[in-house]
């Protein structure tokens, strides 16, 4: 009994050292496959703060562009006086603007635009014909005559 003693205790010692070192082994794997994880993260990390940033300078020219867009078409339209003042976001909205803004001077020009109040000065003939007064047209025209 005692040889099966010893052997079932040898056999007892094999299975925890055996146990051990697949405990061992599984650590040793399980921190291979954690640093190498760690790794890749950084790795992502860096690729995303990398996308972020030139994401926001892709934005960045996109919105100098179009700021070059607003200037070219107001300029185009003889609008450029207005541009320190005119904030848009999209296409439509300048479009509508410019729109909007060509109608304000369009009306500005021409209530500022010569308006004759007398547009053709009456002569003196002119009078006289209104009236019927033949003696006062052939005295305008004799009138003439002798400067």
């Amino acid at each position: 009994m005692s040889d099966e003693k010893v052997t079932q205790t040898q056999d007892q010692q094999q299975d925890q050292t055996q146990q051990q070192d697949q405990q061992q082994d599984q650590q040793q794997v399980d921190m291979k496959t954690y640093l190498e994880l760690v790794a890749k993260m950084k790795k992502m990390e860096q690729t995303l703060a990398n996308e972020a940033e030139k994401q926001k300078e892709i934005e960045a020219k996109e919105q100098e562009l179009f700021q070059k867009q607003v200037q070219l078409t107001l300029k185009e339209n003889g609008l450029e006086r207005f541009a320190d003042i005119v904030k848009v976001s999209n296409e439509d909205e300048l479009a509508d603007v410019v729109k909007k803004l060509n109608g304000i001077v369009n009306e500005i020009k021409i209530q500022n635009g010569y308006i004759p109040a007398d547009h053709a000065q009456i002569d003196e003939y002119s009078k006289y014909e209104k009236e019927k007064n033949v003696a006062g047209m052939i005295a305008v025209k004799l009138s003439k005559l002798f400067q």
